[in-house]
């Protein structure tokens, strides 16, 4: 790897252009470009319609096809979730619960769906985890939302609630969730879910 991709691979340098990959790789970025276009490689687009590749998306990817992977970028592959759900108490028990799993799951909240929105414009998270019934912006207009613009649509969604009906189920795995949970859940169940869907596994009601 060259001196100056090194230096690029900083705690906060979590994304890469596929000439970034190429280097770190060690291939051509038209094979990159390549590998995204054929849906093996997940991306998304900046807004100015630039690829960026998550780190953790770019080691998983690197792994499964037995390729190299740096040391420095192991460092980056924790997977980012962001929970939503309009429940104090069930966001802090979420939050307690996932503390031990913090070296592979970096943890942030919200509890409404606005905020949501503002926090993944901002900070891209790899995995959503949205309650469905919340006032004003609930998480089923949240997740249709993202589904609707191509910079969120790539963003992994776990849908759950405590009312869950299988039409509904249903229709949200349709529309691409990744998997439907019935709360309550437990943290056991969530840990493994998440690691399910971070390799890819899950599209199922729970």
């Amino acid at each position: 790897m060259s001196a100056d991709l090194q230096t690029s691979i900083a705690p906060k340098a979590r994304y890469f252009t596929s000439h970034q990959v190429g280097d770190i790789l060690q291939v051509n970025p038209s094979s990159v470009v390549k590998w995204i276009n054929d849906g093996i490689l997940p991306s998304f687009r900046t807004p100015g319609g630039h690829r960026r590749i998550a780190a953790n998306e770019l080691v998983r990817f690197a792994e499964h096809y037995g390729m190299p992977v740096p040391e420095q970028l192991r460092g980056l592959a924790r997977t980012n979730v962001l929970v939503v759900d309009d429940e104090p108490r069930f966001l802090s028990a979420l939050r307690r619960g996932l503390e031990p799993f913090e070296d592979e799951l970096g943890v942030l909240t919200a509890d409404n769906g606005i905020e949501a929105l503002v926090m993944i414009g901002s900070r891209k998270p790899d995995i959503l985890i949205l309650d469905l019934r919340m006032p004003f912006l609930d998480g089923l207009q949240v997740f249709e939302r993202l589904r609707e613009r191509e910079d969120t649509r790539g963003i992994r969604i776990i849908l759950m609630s405590g009312d869950l009906s299988p039409d509904l189920a249903e229709r949200c795995l349709k529309r691409g969730a990744v998997a439907c949970l019935e709360k309550p859940v437990r943290v056991a169940e969530m840990v493994q879910l998440l690691r399910d869907v971070r390799r890819g596994r899950t599209q199922s009601v729970k």
